[in-house]
């Protein structure tokens, strides 16, 4: 799940209604389990009982083990996560109707590459070179420059976090002071962040507020301190090629200055030829010319790279009905590899993710095959701003109007607690039965009262969007194309977005009974007379909100008044 700031660029078990038999993934053979999961109507219960929480944790710990190196969209980890959903729905005997018979659907994507051979940072002290610093030890992002200037040291106090906006939900930007009078034009500025007690100010927030602050200051170039030596080398840009719709935000990211990296020993040797040390750091005024020049030589290139929504179809068992769909959905992406750092995205979407696999695999071994047909997704991404869903929307494998409506799972396995962007005092001990429901209330009532009435079965304690959710997941394209949505998401937490977002953390159970309550509202959608309609009150409420690209109509059908109705 994207964060809403350019950073993002940064229960109780229920009795036994809702157990499942065990199942022995071993050879994908069914142990000797009941025939029926209590609690679900008789057509489905044989197919949520195949699945337990042991293939649960099978399934995410490989989504979010090394191998997968964070699925960063467009890296080779995102590739092998793709090819392992679409070998899971290969097993289920799932229709594959992606582009030359896969289950795959491309979207046009590009990554940037730095040529290290004609990258370096140089520094000179009069007609002496002092240091040349090969891309090898270089870090941060990575964009094509060609920039020389005298050298200026900024050494910046970044203060304390201020308090959460409104309701407690926004993160807000730490001000740094000290930089208005200071002229930067035309300057290789060296940075130093003086690290603060408080825990935000170590974080890329901190970095983040720096650079923010020196916009505007025409700065021939920016380049980051820290204490040791980076590795992994500096990190492309990625996102939406020429040839699909890119993001606006997406393309906004790759126009920005490229803001190498450096540290260790190599900071050490500039700071010693200019007659200072890094511990004199600490005591360092704001800013201080140094008696230096510094050239930055920055080549890359752009490269085609793997970006893929992942989907399959259970056709539905009506002739007729079985041309209107049910998606299930979740995003196969995360941060992926930045450097060395791997950002293993459990929660953040593996969880969601491991949700659509086990309702894949319930629809799969059901014996009762639903009226409608089926169609499950895992999009690219979305943590570059619900790319993979915006392609997939606007060049939809089925028609629109067939949609009957699109169940979303993203970060299913953890419980709501304090966290960055707000929270504050809230405990996640205090939300181990809590899961939000977001985006029912805007378009179909029909929708949201189906997901209470088979909450009655779950026995979730629910609440809804108060954090300001809805945009912020892949459900939201479709919304604004007309159809209606219900997106299951368990909150915010400490580890949102960081290295520690890993699969020992998850509440397995906890993912297993919401995907489970998202296979009882997909068949139960699957098998109604009739689909949700949208309310033709709240269609007129949504477009007119302005950050909408909503049609005129909805591609879903617009309740009609009732006869002698206003």
């Amino acid at each position: 799940m994207p964060r809403p700031d350019p950073l993002a660029s940064l229960f109780p078990a229920r009795p036994a209604a809702l157990a499942v038999a065990l199942f022995v993934a071993a050879g994908g053979l069914l142990a000797q389990a009941p025939a029926q999961a209590p609690g679900l109507n008789g057509d489905r219960a044989a197919g949520a009982a195949t699945v337990d929480v042991k293939q649960c944790k099978e399934w995410l710990h490989t989504l979010a083990g090394p191998e997968f190196e964070g699925r960063g969209t467009g890296q080779p980890g995102f590739e092998k996560a793709a090819n392992y959903v679409a070998a899971h729905f290969k097993a289920l005997g799932l229709e594959a109707r992606g582009q030359d018979g896969t289950y795959f659907q491309h979207v046009p994507w590009s990554t940037t590459k730095v040529v290290a051979d004609k990258t370096f940072l140089k520094f000179r002290k009069g007609d002496a070179d002092v240091l040349t610093i090969p891309a090898a030890r270089l870090g941060g992002n990575a964009a094509a420059t060609d920039a020389a200037g005298d050298v200026v040291l900024l050494c910046v106090d970044v203060p304390a976090m201020p308090p959460p906006g409104e309701g407690g939900r926004r993160m807000q930007m730490p001000t740094i002071e000290g930089l208005d009078g200071l002229d930067l034009k035309d300057k290789v500025v060296l940075v130093h962040i003086r690290q603060q007690d408080d825990a935000a100010t170590r974080s890329p927030v901190a970095t983040f507020a720096v650079r923010q602050a020196l916009q505007g200051k025409e700065a021939a170039a920016i380049v980051l301190t820290q204490a040791t030596t980076p590795s992994g080398g500096m990190v492309g840009r990625a996102g939406a090629g020429r040839g699909g719709r890119a993001n606006p935000a997406a393309g906004g990211a790759r126009r920005q200055p490229a803001q190498p990296t450096i540290g260790g020993d190599d900071l050490a040797a500039i700071l010693a030829a200019a007659g200072m040390t890094v511990d004199g750091l600490a005591k360092a005024p704001t800013a201080t010319p140094l008696p230096l020049r510094a050239q930055l030589s920055l080549a890359t290139e752009e490269a085609n790279a793997p970006a893929m929504n992942v989907f399959a179809v259970l056709p539905g068992s009506d002739p007729v009905k079985k041309d209107e769909y049910v998606v299930i959905g979740s995003h196969l992406d995360h941060l992926g590899r930045r450097g060395d750092a791997i950002s293993p995205g459990a929660d953040d979407d593996g969880s969601g993710t491991t949700g659509v696999l086990a309702v894949a695999q319930m629809f799969a071994k059901n014996k009762v095959r639903p009226a409608r047909s089926v169609l499950f997704v895992c999009f690219s991404g979305e943590e570059n701003g619900l790319i993979g869903s915006r392609f997939f929307a606007d060049n939809c494998p089925i028609p629109l109007s067939s949609i009957v409506a699109e169940l979303q799972m993203d970060m299913i396995g953890r419980d709501e607690e304090e966290n960055m962007e707000g929270d504050k005092g809230e405990l996640a001990e205090n939300n181990r039965n809590t899961v939000h429901l977001v985006g029912t209330k805007k378009l179909a009532p029909a929708l949201h009262d189906l997901c209470l009435a088979a909450n009655k079965t779950a026995g979730f304690e629910i609440e809804y969007d108060q954090e300001g959710m809805f945009s912020r997941s892949d459900h939201a394209n479709f919304a604004q194309k007309g159809v209606p949505v219900a997106f299951f998401f368990t909150g915010l937490h400490r580890d949102y977005h960081q290295t520690t977002d890993t699969p020992d953390k998850i509440h397995y159970e906890k993912l297993l009974r919401i995907a489970t309550w998202v296979y009882d509202i997909g068949f139960e959608l699957a098998m109604q007379p009739g689909r949700p309609e949208i309310e033709p009150e709240l269609w007129g409420k949504f477009r007119g909100g302005g950050r909408n690209r909503a049609p005129e109509a909805p591609a879903a059908p617009l309740k009609q008044a009732a006869a002698g109705g206003k």
